[in-house]
């Protein structure tokens, strides 16, 4: 990968559109997961390619993490991705196609650390992204977090069984 340097500390950027949604959940789900398998060697953080600065989690996405996985993201405000986060990213997961497309469009020399979830997660079924659930209803927002859930247990173990 592009930031193999000798950093003993691996950071983990999820990005999607609005930085409320789908890359917040991400980053919340990962967390737990590295609680889980008490993980310090690894951080995670978000960002969105069109967000509005300090802009809160919205209110689905809230709910739902709180009711189905017991976490609390109303602490979240949205971050614009930067040429900081590309940086220091050891891996950088987008939630879509086209958000891996626009980052490389303007930081080609990424390539080699920007993957889709499920392409990086080695999932094949009928999409490549995980649908925006920005104005959806809680079931929305639910089965959304559901599918990052799935992606992210694939990533957990790739990365941790080293076969990354």
């Amino acid at each position: 990968m592009m930031n193999e340097r000798m950093d003993p500390m691996r950071k983990i950027l999820f990005v999607c559109t609005g930085n409320t949604c789908r890359s917040v959940m991400a980053e919340a789900l990962f967390n737990h997961l590295l609680d889980q398998r008490n993980r310090k060697d690894i951080v995670v953080s978000s960002a969105g390619i069109y967000a509005f600065e300090n802009d809160p989690a919205s209110h689905e996405a809230i709910e739902v993490l709180k009711n189905e996985y017991g976490l609390d993201i109303t602490s979240h405000r949205a971050r614009v991705l930067d040429i900081d986060d590309i940086r220091s990213a050891w891996l950088i997961l987008t939630m879509t196609e086209e958000h891996r497309r626009m980052i490389l469009d303007v930081w080609p020399e990424a390539a080699d650390k920007v993957f889709t979830i499920k392409d990086y997660a080695e999932i094949r079924d009928t999409g490549s992204g995980i649908s925006d659930p920005f104005g959806g209803d809680y079931e929305v927002y639910r089965q959304c977090a559901s599918e990052i859930e799935n992606a992210l247990m694939h990533i957990a173990d790739k990365i941790f069984d080293n076969k990354d």
